[in-house]
């Protein structure tokens, strides 16, 4: 069955770490945990010009996000990147208030990039095993 919105909205308001997949044009897929941002009904992440996930959504625009466990929310889309400046959202701030104690934005820099997921397909679940 599927999360209702509510569910859905609950789960990336209290879920800390999410992962990500991308890849390159030849298929070379790479999946890593990062933190994200929900606000207003959008996703929001950060990385870096130099790392491998900047490199495949330039490369590739298209990524996979996964949120959860016993529920689960996993969304297929595209990306739009921003400056920290630029960016439509105080992303820096929001990360604090979601990260609090465990925040150290000593590497926001120049190299960083703000990410908006653009939603093009969601599936949603409660894992509820059956052989109980």
């Amino acid at each position: 069955m599927s999360l209702s919105i509510k569910e859905r909205d609950e789960l990336l308001n209290n879920t800390e770490i999410c992962y990500i997949s991308t890849s390159d044009l030849k298929g070379n897929s790479l999946v890593k945990p990062i933190w994200f941002i929900y606000d207003k009904g959008k996703i929001w992440f950060e990385t870096h010009l130099p790392t491998r996930t900047f490199k495949n959504i330039e490369e590739n625009n298209r990524v996979c996000m996964c949120f959860g466990g016993r529920e689960t929310y996993i969304v297929w889309g595209s990306v739009k990147w921003f400056k920290e400046s630029e960016a439509p959202i105080p992303f820096r701030k929001m990360l604090w208030d979601k990260y609090g104690k465990d925040m150290d934005d000593s590497y926001i820099t120049e190299k960083t990039r703000i990410f908006v997921v653009n939603i093009r397909k969601e599936v949603s679940w409660h894992y509820a095993p059956t052989w109980d």
